[in-house]
């Protein structure tokens, strides 16, 4: 069951509904208001290795080349 975000619009209140399909009604806990603007969530997603990557994570950045030489122009690498 998915977790919705809303913000009623009555009485400013944010809270998260549980709703089993995108149909059902979610209602204000504060006022029971059914006036509710649907919010932008963040959402988290399993990675490789058990990391945990957030809303626009980078999954599959390339690692830093590693430093070689003493980094200047004098051709030493």
């Amino acid at each position: 069951m998915p977790i919705y975000e809303y913000r009623c619009e009555p009485c400013q209140s944010d809270f998260e509904a549980f709703l089993a399909t995108s149909s059902d009604q979610a209602v204000c806990p504060a006022c029971q208001g059914t006036e509710l603007r649907r919010l932008m969530s963040t959402f988290a997603a399993s990675v490789p290795g058990g990391r945990k990557a957030g809303a626009g994570a980078a999954t599959t950045a390339a690692p830093a080349p590693k430093a070689r030489g003493c980094g200047g122009g004098c051709a030493c690498h």
